[in-house]
């Protein structure tokens, strides 16, 4: 596992690297759902003895990202449909706040990063780069939430796009061709509807925006799960 930008040169302790580093590998579908994580083996690799990894460990599986079962080896959480549902349900009431919120509160100059998102998801939409614009999709859902200012709800909605994250790099590229035209679509609104502040168009849009999401992971997943 590569130590992730955001740790480089930044004090943690031995708990709270094997945490992050866990954490973000997870997250970036590096490990894979149902994946064993064997402590003396995650030992070897990160350099660190086993306590703060037992420790990370038990921290991770309070997030609901790694399952640990009494005598054996702890595995890294699966993907559920449930959880995807659950995941969208929470973006769709959440995101509701967050886009009225926004259209009330932001100004011209607190658009513009979110403009800039927008016209950069657009031009790598075009060029077919299905990762970058992944990418740029949660930083657009991070950033609306954070120009709020609300600070329980950048809580809730960044701990539900880490789910969202995860999924993506786990399924997107199976949904990207017919998902992402769509998506793009709706931002553009999205960006409409705040700079116009038409609130009620912006709360069925949320709705709309995250059921179209759920939908196109549901069908996938339960295609999968009929070639099985």
């Amino acid at each position: 596992m590569k130590t992730p930008d955001n740790l480089q040169n930044v004090y943690l302790t031995k708990e709270e690297y094997a945490f992050e580093l866990l954490r973000t590998a997870i997250l970036d579908g590096e490990l894979k759902p149902g994946e064993k994580l064997v402590i003396d083996r995650l030992s070897d690799d990160l350099g660190i003895s086993t306590i703060p990894i037992r420790s990370a460990l038990q921290r991770l599986d309070m997030e609901g990202l790694v399952e640990i079962t009494p005598h054996s080896p702890a595995r890294v959480a699966p993907i559920s449909l449930d959880m995807v549902a659950e995941t969208f349900a929470l973006l769709a009431a959440l995101e509701e706040v967050a886009f009225v919120n926004a259209a009330l509160k932001l100004t011209d100059e607190g658009l513009q990063p979110i403009r800039d998102l927008v016209e950069e998801m657009g031009r790598v939409a075009v060029s077919g780069e299905t990762g970058n614009w992944m990418d740029l999709n949660i930083a657009f859902h991070r950033k609306i939430a954070e120009q709020t200012g609300m600070q329980l709800l950048i809580e809730f909605t960044n701990r539900a796009l880490d789910q969202w994250r995860r999924l993506s790099h786990c399924y997107f590229e199976e949904v990207a061709a017919e998902r992402i035209r769509q998506a793009q679509r709706e931002h553009v609104e999205i960006l409409h509807l705040v700079e116009t502040k038409q609130v009620n168009a912006l709360s069925a849009l949320a709705r709309q925006h995250n059921q179209g999401a759920f939908q196109a992971y549901q069908q996938l997943m339960q295609n999968m799960e009929e070639e099985v």
